[in-house]
C-alpha cells in the first residue's frame, strides 16, 4: 500500500501528511469531550466544588457556576476545534485520495503502453480493465482510509482506553472482558474474510472477462442464435460473485453485530460496578462523582469499541487495496519485453532482410510459427506474402514492426538489427494496415491526425483520394468533420479498410504493410487503390509488404512469398511461381480461373 504513495506527485504527500496530523488532532479533541461533560455533571450536582480536574490538570474556580461557565467555554472551543479539524482532514484526505488515484491510473496507463503486444496478451484485456476499474477504486478506499480511519481508529482505542483508566480504575475491569472478547471475534472473522476477499476478485475478473466476450462477439452470438447459452455462462459467473459478496458482507455485518453485542454487555457491568461502588459512597458530593466519573466511563467505553471497529473497518480496507495494489504492480512492474529504444540508428531506406528467422508466440509451444524465414526487399520494391490460413502471414508483418521478437535469427531494416533501431524512428517510418482496423470514436479527420498530427488539409484529400475513401467522405455533409462512433461502427467494413489505409499513407513511410487490408473491397476498388499507391510512391522508393489471401491483390508484385506451414515454400514473380510452383498454380487456378491464370 505504501508503494502506492510512491507514485503520487509532491502535492499530495504533502496533503497526507496535513491530513494525518489533523486526524490526530480531531481524535485528541472529540477525546475530552466525555472528560468536560463529566466535569459539567459534578458541578450541576454539586455547588460546592470551587475546582475541577482534566486529567493531571487541577484547575480552581470561584464557584461552581464559575466552573459551569468556563468548562462549557472550554466544551464549545474543543468541539469547534475538532469539527473544524475533522473537516480539514475530510477535505485533504478526499483530495488525496482521489488526486492519488488518478496519478496511479496515469502511471499505470503510461506504463502499459510501453509494453509488448505479448506482455499484454499475458495479462489479458479483461484483468487490465478490473485493474483500471475496480482494483483503483478499492485502493482509492485504502487511501482514504488509511488518511482519516487508520489514524482514529487507534486513537479513539488507545487514548479511549487510556483516559477510561485515568477516570476510574474500578470501572476498568470491564476492559478485562471487553477486549479479548473483541479480538478473538475480529480473528475468527478476519480469517474469513480475508478469503473471501480474494475470491471476490477472482470472481469480478471472470465476470469482465464474460461481459467482453459477449460485447465483442455480438454479431456472432445472434447469428447463431447463442443468447441462452451466453446468458447462461454470464449468469453463472454473476451467481458466483453473488454468493461471494453475500457470504463477505453477511460475515461483516455478524461481526459488527457481535461487537456490539458485546459493548452492550460491557456497559451492563459498568453499571453493575458503579451500583456496588455507590454503596460504598457516603455523602451527595461522592454521589455526583460517581454518577459523572460512569457517564464518562461509558462513554470512553464506547469510544474504545467505536475504536476497534474502526480499526477493523480499515484494516479489511486497506487490506483490499494492499491485494488491489498488488495486482497492480503486478503490471508496473513488468518490465517491457521490447524496451524504448533511443538510438542513432533509423530507418533511412526501407531495405527489409530477414535472416534465419524462426518464431513461436509461447517458448513452452511444441511447434514454431515460422521457421527458418529467409528473403529480402529493397527500398522501392513491392513484396506479396500468399499462403493458406494460419500458416503466419501477418506474424511475418509483427515481426517488422517489432510487435513481437524473433525467437532465433534476425530482421534487419537498412542493415541494423530491428531491436536496436530508434524506436520513434520505427514507428514513425513504419505503416501497417491491418485486416481489421481500429477507428476510434471521433471525426474522420480525427482518425487522420492520429497517423499524423500536423498533417494539413491537401494531404488528408489526397490520402483519402488514393485510397478511395474520398469519395464516400464527400457524401457527409460535414464531410472530414463527420462523426464516428466506437470502432467505427456507423462505416461499413470496406469504409474502415479505406479510411485505415488513408492513415497508413498519410505518414508517407518508407515501409508500407497492408495486413489483408483490402479484403473488404470489391475487385475494381482494390485494383484502383494498388494502381494509385503505385502511381504516387513511385519516386519515394516506399517499400511495400502486400499480405493477402487473394492473387488478385499481390500479382503485380516485384516478388511473391508462398508460405506453408510456417516456412517458405518458394519466392518468385507470379510468372514464375506459376510455371514452378504447385501450391501457388493450384491458389492461381482456384481464383481466377485458368484462362485469367
Amino acid at each position: 500500500m505504501l508503494r502506492i504513495f510512491k507514485l503520487m506527485s509532491t502535492k499530495y504527500k504533502v496533503l497526507s501528511i496535513f491530513a494525518i496530523i489533523f486526524t490526530i488532532l480531531q481524535a485528541l479533541a472529540f477525546l475530552l469531550v466525555p472528560t468536560f461533560v463529566s466535569v459539567l455533571i459534578n458541578f450541576m450536582a454539586n455547588d460546592t466544588i470551587n475546582s475541577f480536574s482534566i486529567f493531571i490538570w487541577k484547575i480552581a474556580v470561584a464557584n461552581s457556576k464559575e466552573g459551569i461557565k468556563l468548562v462549557s467555554i472550554l466544551l464549545v472551543i474543543t468541539v469547534l476545534i475538532g469539527t473544524t479539524a475533522g473537516l480539514a482532514s475530510s477535505y485533504m484526505a478526499a483530495h488525496v485520495s482521489t488526486g492519488g488515484a488518478r496519478d496511479v491510473r496515469n502511471y499505470l496507463w503510461k506504463h502499459l503502453t510501453t509494453l509488448s503486444q505479448k506482455d499484454i496478451e499475458y495479462f489479458s484485456h479483461a484483468k487490465i480493465i478490473t485493474r483500471f476499474t475496480i482494483d483503483i477504486s478499492r485502493i482509492q478506499m485504502g487511501i482514504i482510509s488509511f488518511l482519516r480511519t487508520m489514524i482514529i481508529g487507534p486513537a479513539n482505542l488507545i487514548l479511549g482506553l487510556t483516559f477510561a483508566l485515568l477516570t476510574n480504575l474500578n470501572l476498568s475491569i470491564s476492559f478485562g472482558i471487553l477486549i479479548p472478547l473483541l479480538v478473538i471475534t475480529m480473528i475468527i472473522f478476519g480469517l474469513r474474510l480475508s478469503k473471501l476477499f480474494k475470491q471476490e476478485q477472482v470472481a469480478h475478473d471472470a465476470i469482465n472477462t464474460e461481459s467482453r466476450e459477449n460485447i465483442l462477439g455480438a454479431k456472432v452470438i445472434k447469428s447463431y442464435n447463442l443468447e441462452e447459452n451466453q446468458l447462461i455462462k454470464f449468469e453463472k459467473e454473476n451467481i458466483n460473485l453473488s454468493k461471494i459478496s453475500k457470504k463477505a458482507w453477511l460475515s461483516f455485518n455478524s461481526m459488527f453485530n457481535i461487537i456490539m453485542l458485546i459493548a452492550n454487555l460491557v456497559v451492563v457491568i459498568i453499571f453493575g460496578v458503579g451500583a456496588s461502588s455507590w454503596k460504598q459512597t457516603t455523602n451527595i458530593a461522592e454521589h455526583a462523582t460517581l454518577i459523572g466519573n460512569i457517564n464518562a466511563f461509558t462513554q470512553y467505553t464506547m469510544i474504545v469499541v467505536n475504536g476497534i471497529v474502526l480499526t477493523t473497518m480499515v484494516l479489511f480496507n486497506i487490506y483490499r487495496a494492499s491485494i488491489s495494489t498488488k495486482r497492480i504492480f503486478e503490471i508496473i512492474d513488468t518490465k517491457p519485453d521490447i524496451p524504448y529504444i533511443k538510438s542513432d540508428k533509423k530507418i533511412s531506406n526501407g531495405f527489409i532482410e530477414f535472416k534465419n528467422v524462426t518464431f513461436k508466440y509461447y517458448e513452452t509451444s511444441e511447434k514454431n510459427v515460422l521457421e527458418n524465414i529467409n528473403f529480402s526487399v529493397k527500398p522501392g520494391e513491392t513484396l506479396g506474402i500468399i499462403g493458406p490460413t494460419g500458416c503466419g502471414k501477418s506474424t511475418i508483418a509483427k515481426l517488422m514492426c517489432l510487435d513481437f521478437k524473433t525467437s532465433i535469427g534476425e530482421v534487419l531494416i537498412d542493415g541494423n538489427n530491428i531491436q536496436e533501431i530508434d524506436t520513434d524512428s520505427l514507428r514513425t517510418n513504419i505503416s501497417h494496415v491491418y485486416q481489421v482496423p481500429t477507428i476510434l470514436s471521433g471525426t474522420i479527420k480525427s482518425n487522420l491526425l492520429f497517423a499524423k498530427p500536423d498533417a494539413t488539409e491537401d494531404e488528408m484529400i489526397k490520402a483519402t483520394q488514393m485510397s478511395c475513401a474520398y469519395e464516400y467522405i464527400n457524401r457527409f455533409s460535414d464531410k472530414y468533420e463527420h462523426e464516428l462512433e466506437q470502432k467505427g461502427a456507423n462505416l461499413s467494413g470496406g469504409q474502415k479498410q479505406r479510411l485505415a489505409i488513408a492513415q497508413g499513407l498519410i505518414r508517407k513511410p518508407k515501409i508500407l504493410i497492408l495486413d489483408d487490408s483490402t479484403s473488404a473491397l470489391d475487385a475494381k476498388t482494390e485494383a484502383i487503390v494498388r494502381n494509385n499507391i503505385k502511381t504516387e510512391f513511385k519516386d519515394a522508393n516506399i517499400t511495400t509488404v502486400i499480405i493477402a489471401q487473394k492473387i488478385s491483390s499481390i500479382i503485380d508484385a516485384d516478388k511473391i512469398i508462398v508460405l506453408h506451414h510456417g516456412k517458405i515454400s518458394d519466392i518468385g514473380t507470379h510468372n514464375e511461381l506459376m510455371e514452378r510452383n504447385d501450391l501457388y498454380r493450384e491458389i492461381a487456378l482456384t481464383q481466377l480461373g485458368g484462362e485469367n491464370a
